[in-house]
């Protein structure tokens, strides 16, 4: 359960005129901490049910290098907001489940971006990436038990209404399958070296290869905090308002995309973290290379300001199905969090 006197600031705050950003920014390493926490149990958990195979050790740290590299835990922390905005502390605890499982995907995909026969990296999250460490074939195993344990993961979420469980293993499904990020990655390696494309079809990249899985992170928190509301939504009301909070989640998936490839452009490999001017050494198409530094930015921008736009909208046509009193407060942190992405490039 969330820690007793965090709880109790989060209602304090919840009862004054307004909000101060600072506040909601403080609470973000709470949440943070939990995921954590849950990837730390689960491997704990999951190393013990290895004991009696060969090569236990080895195999052992090679799963618990990624996880434990550390990152920004965009996903899950917008998984956990996300399912507070809707249905407050018991929202949160029932996405634990979906917040590991969609870090899992998201891991797994930079194991295998990292790959000779992907993006030949060397470095990621500012250690050497699993394939460096282990080797191709066993960096591409690794990858592969991240992508298959997340669908364990997610298919253990204790839920009020069972039939949600089909919902919460279809969006993930979707996201990072053939229809989500595999699409947008498949793209992105068809358009490498050719000059002739346009900013609309690198958006469709985009839109698939990042902004899906950020728009299954939303879903996933949507969906486990409809699980709470009192009075049941209709089925087709339910996904009329998970395609907004995924269309939502994409946008904010090309903004975050934007700042990414201007940061690539700007910043050195010590304060990213991973290696930086990647995009220009593999001659890959970029919003900074497409629009320019100033069309990027101001896209990027446009981009989050749609998103929470749509957020908040949501926001509104919900209100009236829960009234849990904490919501709010979770919803002002989502759309703080969302803004904060933005500002990573400043």
């Amino acid at each position: 359960m969330l820690n007793e006197i965090a709880f109790e600031r989060f209602l304090s705050l919840f009862y004054k005129k307004g909000y101060n950003m600072s506040e909601l920014h403080k609470n973000i390493p709470f949440f943070l901490q939990m995921i954590n926490s849950d990837i730390e149990s689960y491997l704990i958990k999951k190393l013990a049910t290895y004991q009696d195979i060969s090569y236990f050790d080895e195999i052992s740290t090679a799963y618990k290098h990624p996880l434990n590299a550390g990152g920004k835990r965009v996903r899950p922390l917008l998984t956990l907001i996300c399912a507070g905005a809707f249905s407050g502390e018991a929202g949160i605890e029932t996405a634990r489940n979906s917040a590991l499982a969609v870090e899992k995907i998201h891991t797994y995909s930079l194991v295998h971006d990292d790959l000779p026969c992907m993006d030949n990296d060397d470095l990621r999250r500012g250690l050497p990436t699993t394939h460096k460490i282990y080797g191709e074939a066993k960096g591409l195993l690794i990858g592969d038990a991240l992508l298959t344990e997340s669908f364990k993961t997610i298919a253990q979420t204790s839920l009020n209404r069972p039939k949600y469980l089909s919902f919460l293993i279809n969006e993930l499904s979707e996201g990072s399958g053939v229809r989500g990020m595999i699409l947008g990655q498949w793209l992105d390696i068809s358009y490498t070296n050719r000059n002739e494309v346009t900013w609309e079809q690198m958006e469709i990249v985009h839109r698939n290869k990042t902004g899906k899985l950020l728009g299954t992170a939303l879903s996933l928190g949507f969906l486990c905090g409809a699980d709470h509301f009192k009075n049941e939504i209709p089925e087709t009301k339910l996904f009329e308002l998970n395609n907004i909070i995924k269309e939502a989640g994409e946008l904010i998936g090309l903004s975050f995309q934007i700042i990414d490839d201007i940061l690539d452009a700007t910043k050195s490999s010590e304060q990213l973290g991973k290696t930086s001017g990647k995009d220009e050494a593999q001659n890959k198409l970029t919003a900074v290379k497409l629009l320019g530094f100033d069309k990027a930015e101001k896209l990027a921008a446009s981009y989050t300001d749609r998103a929470k736009l749509l957020l908040q909208s949501l926001f509104e046509n919900t209100h009236i199905i829960n009234n849990n009193i904490n919501s709010i407060y979770y919803q002002k942190m989502l759309l703080s969090q969302i803004e904060l992405l933005l500002d990573r490039s400043k």
